[in-house]
């Protein structure tokens, strides 16, 4: 018996459904089924609408309930049933799903891999504003003040999201091109923030030029180890036409209060950084470090000791205008010096991080 060909699935995203539109048409053809998932009732009614459709126009259409728990969490199980329901009808060969603009690609990608083996996820696509994109990269605004959160316990920035969504897709097309100054700037950035990203242009109508689904450019190992907690330091593009990533390393830690006082200083002129750093008050945990814009934040990523790496630091960061040195300086400012490292009680240091980071 001849096991069932998978069937593979296209993953839109991004934060303006009308830019996505022409790019979801691209997209569809004869054999082509498209779920597309909107968001526009969930301030309101606290749904998550959806319509199933292909080239010969609707199919299906319906709503899934989002309480108060994580939306996204929400969205990703009920999306499996329809999802599962689209392949049994073995009448399309090719599924485009179409995210709700907050949704991110990586956690939807990674359940389509880990519990849908019919399925093999084919392309990651996210359309980007060319006009909009640095300022949605530069600033702190929260997807809650533009009544985009998914749920109550969304407390991402605008910053954040786009981020993210460009970190994780195989193509990122760039609409609104012609009404940028300087479009090779935002190509050069896209391939600093993901350089396993095809950048593929739009016309001023917002037709792709090139190939956006069906590309078989998905790799998951690829995908997870970019959009990882520390960006791969073998990929970093060269500076260029504005647009400069940095890699700063330190085999010594982070005084945490001079890390707290810098951290305004830390992210100016700087759009996106991710890393995992060392702080002297917390010796034996490996932490997170990330921003996005004018945010940053910390987390706890375990143990040293569960790794193959001495305790370290190592962050890679992107801006536009950045200067090299400068940050290098304020950074280095913030670890321990030689004499500090000789005579402090390393966990007597004051805590500024107590309260988002556990013990």
């Amino acid at each position: 018996m001849t096991a069932q060909p998978k069937t593979p699935l296209s993953l839109l995203a991004g934060l303006s459904t009308t830019l996505r539109q022409p790019v979801l048409d691209a997209m569809l053809d004869a054999t082509t089924v498209a779920v597309v998932v909107d968001q526009d009732e969930l301030a309101g009614r606290g749904v998550l609408t959806w319509r199933v459709l292909d080239a010969s126009g609707p199919i299906d259409a319906g709503e899934f309930t989002v309480g108060d728990d994580c939306g996204a969490c929400q969205l990703i199980e009920s999306l499996m049933p329809l999802l599962e329901t689209l392949v049994s009808r073995q009448h399309w060969d090719h599924i485009v799903l179409s995210a709700p603009p907050a949704m991110e690609a990586r956690p939807l990608a990674s359940t389509l891999v880990a519990l849908l083996p019919e399925i093999t996820v084919d392309t990651v696509t996210c359309v980007v504003d060319a006009v909009l994109l640095v300022e949605q990269l530069s600033g702190d605004e929260l997807l809650d003040e533009r009544g985009l959160a998914l749920g109550l316990p969304d407390r991402r920035n605008v910053a954040e999201l786009t981020a993210r969504q460009i970190e994780y897709a195989d193509v990122c097309v760039l609409a609104n091109a012609h009404r940028s100054k300087a479009p090779e700037r935002l190509h050069n950035l896209l391939l600093h923030l993901n350089p396993r990203t095809t950048v593929v242009a739009a016309d001023p109508a917002g037709v792709p030029a090139g190939a956006v689904a069906r590309t078989g450019l998905f790799n998951f190992a690829a995908a997870e180890a970019w959009a990882g907690d520390l960006a791969a330091s073998d990929q970093v593009q060269p500076s260029g036409d504005g647009v400069t990533t940095v890699l700063w390393r330190s085999t010594r830690p982070l005084h945490p209060a001079r890390l707290n006082e810098a951290l305004e200083d830390i992210v100016e002129d700087v759009v996106r950084s991710r890393g995992v750093v060392w702080l002297a008050n917390r010796p034996t945990q490996r932490v997170r470090w990330e921003s996005a814009g004018y945010s940053a934040s910390l987390g706890t990523l375990g143990e040293w000791s569960d790794t193959e790496h001495l305790a370290e630091c190592t962050v890679v960061a992107t801006g536009m205008g950045l200067d090299p040195a400068r940050l290098q300086s304020i950074l280095d400012a913030c670890l321990l010096t030689e004499s500090e490292l000789a005579s402090l009680d390393w966990k007597e240091l004051d805590d500024p991080f107590a309260g988002v980071l556990p013990q």
